[in-house]
């Protein structure tokens, strides 16, 4: 029988606030991301809402090596202070049953990669940048993980690996992981949002609180 895996959302479900927002504040801090840049990134994400998740133009033409190394100071210096005690107590209780764990979210690899290994979660699932001759395109490779795409790509990992959805649980709190918690055999919402609350009360979900 297949191992029964565990999927977490990571930003407001593990981790207090938005992983990716704390990066690019750490990047403007230690002056690899000039406050002009990054004026002019809002202004463009402001011109095109619909595609503000995908853009990372930002970071566009910055080395691989050194946002790699910056991702990785951002994480132990904003990132891991603000982990869940809760929430890294479910992941251990998991793992404790012999579960599998997977990270599934749509901020940065090169930002939770860190956190993976922490937790010593068998997958993670985030956001891939392109890259070309050492240095980050500002485009994204592959799906992006939000919403529909959640479940698409959690999809292709189970059938790569073969374990068993149905028997599955997943945390989420955001109305966008509606999709993936309706398709999942044990779905918690954790501290929802106001949608996903409603949700997951008429859908008779667990709710529960991990104090961030």
């Amino acid at each position: 029988m297949s191992r029964v895996v565990a999927i977490f959302d990571v930003d407001q479900t593990l981790v207090r606030g938005y992983t990716e927002r704390l990066f690019f504040r750490y990047l403007v801090r230690r002056g690899l991301l000039s406050v002009t840049r990054a004026l002019a990134y809002f202004g463009q994400v402001a011109s095109r809402p619909r595609a503000r998740f995908q853009d990372k133009s930002y970071l566009k033409g910055l080395q691989v090596e050194e946002v790699i190394r910056l991702a990785r100071r951002c994480y132990r210096e904003d990132i891991a202070p603000r982990v869940s005690t809760a929430g890294l107590a479910c992941v251990l209780a998991h793992q404790a049953q012999g579960h599998a764990i997977a990270l599934l979210s749509g901020s940065l690899s090169e930002l939770l990669t860190p956190l993976k290994e922490e937790l010593g979660a068998d997958w993670l699932i985030a956001t891939e940048l392109q890259r070309q001759s050492g240095r980050f395109t500002g485009a994204i490779a592959g799906l992006h993980p939000r919403g529909p795409n959640k479940l698409v790509l959690l999809q292709e990992l189970s059938r790569t690996h073969g374990f068993d959805l149905s028997r599955a649980y997943a945390y989420g709190d955001h109305i966008q992981d509606a999709y993936l918690l309706r398709s999942i055999g044990h779905p918690v919402a954790v501290n929802p949002s106001w949608r996903l609350k409603l949700k997951a009360r008429k859908h008779h979900w667990p709710i529960r609180y991990f104090k961030l």
